[in-house]
């Protein structure tokens, strides 16, 4: 019987998001995250395929940040693109529709269709039409942002498992700014998988109907997802900055992705510190906006359905009055 203590190791010695506080810290940063990792596995005697993905996978990410650096950019993209291709070769975790996603299916046991949520902000309270949530149109590209899966001039969908994590990836605005609408998607979608953490290899070890062997596969695969995510996984608290680091290794995983024909991305939101609350709440996918000429929309528009938007504050005064219904006031004794 193979040990896994190498798994108790990380579980306790890595914990996602990583909060640093500068820009310039995220190359030396993630460089001592993936050596604790190694000398974890090490020391710990983990299977040598393992080992051998680790010192792989690390060694490439690295210097896939260390060529953007440099200017080459291309270099850095093809090598994260190699990698990504390896990791959804063979890998059931790595590619799925988006109701068997094992994302999803870690609280959606009955196998229906996943809930997400859209959300957009405004000063004055307002409810926006459903053609209003979708992504930004082709022909306002000008204004579409770098953001984590998303690079300048690409607009692309951002959905939420909860209006929560909606709420707290716009900053946490105040009541009557937030408004959130409904989303259902027909499934189609075939989505990258990059919400691996320690525990989904803790329970793959546990399991007693796999053998050692089907452990040891199934666990490189997760692997491979798992150090994608750590270099995905860091939140730089530096404000007023025009380029992200962090940016970078996600960037590139969008880009592998598209050109490899999936539809998009799913991870936990970095504005989660509580790995337990983020598998349940804080979960976002972000849905790649394909061009098509002469259209203002991607075609992904017609294949979701999206409901108007709901301000918050309005939702909460309905929400007062309802209970306000519910119980007998004191007034009420007097007639």
């Amino acid at each position: 019987m193979e040990c896994y203590q190498w798994l108790n190791e990380l579980g306790n010695k890595v914990s996602l998001p990583i909060v640093i506080k500068y820009d310039n810290s995220y190359e030396n940063i993630l460089r001592e995250c993936f050596e604790k990792i190694l000398y974890i596995l090490s020391s710990e005697n983990a299977n040598k395929c393992i080992q051998d993905v680790a010192v792989h996978y690390t060694a490439k990410i690295l210097q896939a940040i260390k060529d953007y650096y440099c200017g080459s950019i291309i270099e850095a993209h093809s090598t994260i693109k190699e990698l990504f291709e390896d990791c959804c070769q063979n890998n059931e975790y790595a590619i799925s529709d988006i109701n068997s996603s094992p994302t999803f299916n870690k609280f959606n046991k009955s196998g229906g269709e996943v809930q997400f949520f859209r959300a957009r902000l405004n000063e004055n309270v307002v409810d926006f039409a459903a053609k209003d949530m979708l992504h930004i149109p082709f022909d306002r590209r000008a204004i579409v942002n770098s953001c984590r899966f998303s690079i300048p001039g690409l607009p692309c969908l951002y959905l939420g498992n909860t209006s929560y994590v909606c709420w707290i990836e716009m900053g946490c605005p105040a009541d009557h700014k937030f408004n959130v609408s409904p989303v259902l998607l027909d499934n189609r979608q075939r989505v990258f998988n990059l919400t691996t953490m320690v525990c989904d290899m803790i329970n793959i070890s546990n399991s007693e109907e796999l053998s050692d062997d089907d452990k040891k596969n199934k666990l490189c695969c997760l692997m491979k997802l798992f150090l994608l995510n750590i270099a995905t996984s860091v939140k730089v608290m530096e404000e007023n900055r025009s380029f992200k680091s962090e940016y970078i290794i996600s960037q590139m995983i969008m880009l592998a992705c598209k050109s490899c024909g999936y539809d998009g991305v799913i991870y936990y939101s970095k504005r989660v510190a509580d790995e337990v609350f983020a598998i349940v709440s804080g979960i976002n996918l972000v849905l790649f906006a394909k061009y098509n000429a002469g259209e203002k929309l991607s075609e992904i528009c017609e294949h979701i359905e999206v409901g108007d938007s709901f301000n918050f504050s309005m939702y909460k005064q309905l929400n007062a009055s309802e209970d306000y219904k519910r119980y007998k006031l004191r007034i009420d004794d007097a007639i």
